[in-house]
């Protein structure tokens, strides 16, 4: 659905050489309606048979699924946020590829509380189906080892240099000039009250992001926030003004998906924009705490270093530069990431026997 995940991942590895085939369905339950910022489903019918994994396009879908890669015979087969796909279609393409390394993946946190398990029963019940596993955080390795994994590793977002660049101010539309941005999806974890603070505070707030339309019962009729709507997602090169159109960009980590850190701590530095993101430990360890990127814990520390990036060019230049060679430096760019996978699986795949999986 959004071209900074699998199909980012797939032209990495192509530029790797490896030989990618792509196969999805996003068409067969969803469309680009005119106007929208984001897709929408056919119709009911569809949307339902999407949320219970169960219906004629699904079993349409896991047949096609079959059928190409009978014909392709891959060395590799990656599942990718893949919750469709059931454990019986997976078994089946095992016995048809009894050579093939399978690897599985999931960006959200399919062990979330807060996930519906009829969304993510296919992913969590397929687990001890495949060879390898990525984790996106930390947090998740001991959960896919209890689920039944054999062999996790940490496999973390990154940015895209040819879509994750600087932009000099004079090329942005002023419409995106402010003095902070926060360019991300709405949850009820407080970030809203975060936003309303800072507004209140005098600054000059840009928001962007999805999901927003859920806050609204819940905002006072006083709030600033009300003046933001409509609220939707900045794209393609709309994202990189709104990022770079900031003196700073604001991240927030989910509390849904239980994060420590998401894509745009690697995003936002990658345009060479300051940034202040919420703290964890995990963050921490990838960069320098109000050298290479600032944090904040609380409301207070928030308005704190915001009002001093905002006020103080060269602390917010010096951070934005730093935090720019850090993540280069350390590959947390797609390539550097593909690269990474590339060298654990081909480490693996000597190694995996399909005979444990005969009894599955």
């Amino acid at each position: 659905m959004w071209p900074w995940y699998q199909e980012a991942c797939a032209l990495a590895l192509e530029a790797h050489g490896c030989e990618v085939e792509r196969f999805g369905w996003f068409h067969d339950f969803r469309y680009w309606k005119a106007g929208s910022s984001e897709p929408v489903y056919h119709s009911m019918y569809y949307r339902l048979q999407y949320r219970l994994n169960l219906g004629p396009t699904v079993s349409k879908v896991q047949r096609l699924l079959l059928e190409k890669a009978e014909v392709s015979r891959p060395e590799i087969i990656w599942f990718y946020n893949v919750q469709l796909i059931s454990p019986r279609t997976v078994r089946k393409l095992r016995k048809m590829l009894p050579e093939s390394t399978f690897i599985q993946y999931a960006n959200d946190n399919p062990f979330s509380a807060n996930k519906k398990l009829c969304i993510w029963g296919n992913y969590l019940k397929s687990i001890p189906l495949f060879d390898v596993h990525f984790s996106y955080r930390k947090s998740n390795i001991d959960d896919y080892i209890r689920f039944g994994s054999k062999s996790v590793h940490l496999l973390r977002s990154y940015f895209i240099p040819n879509v994750d660049f600087p932009v000099d101010r004079e090329n942005i539309p002023e419409c995106f000039r402010c003095d902070v941005v926060f360019a991300g999806h709405y949850e009820d974890d407080g970030r809203v009250e975060l936003l309303e603070a800072i507004i209140d505070a005098g600054h000059k707030l840009n928001l962007y992001g999805g999901g927003w339309a859920a806050a609204i019962p819940k905002l006072a009729p006083s709030s600033p926030l009300r003046s933001k709507y409509p609220i939707s997602p900045a794209t393609e090169e709309n994202y990189r003004y709104a990022i770079c159109g900031a003196k700073v960009a604001l991240c927030f980590l989910s509390s849904l998906n239980r994060d420590s850190y998401t894509r745009r701590n690697f995003q936002v530095p990658a345009m060479k924009v300051a940034m202040l993101s919420q703290y964890s430990d995990d963050l921490a360890s990838l960069f320098e705490p109000d050298k290479e990127i600032a944090m904040f814990r609380n409301k207070t520390e928030l308005l704190m270093k915001l009002s001093e990036l905002i006020k103080n060019d060269d602390w917010r230049n010096s951070i934005a530069e730093s935090s720019y060679s850090k993540v280069y430096a350390s590959g947390h760019d797609v390539f550097s990431r593909m690269k990474c996978w590339l060298k654990i699986v081909s480490s693996k795949i000597d190694g995996i026997s399909s005979k444990k999986y005969e009894s599955l």
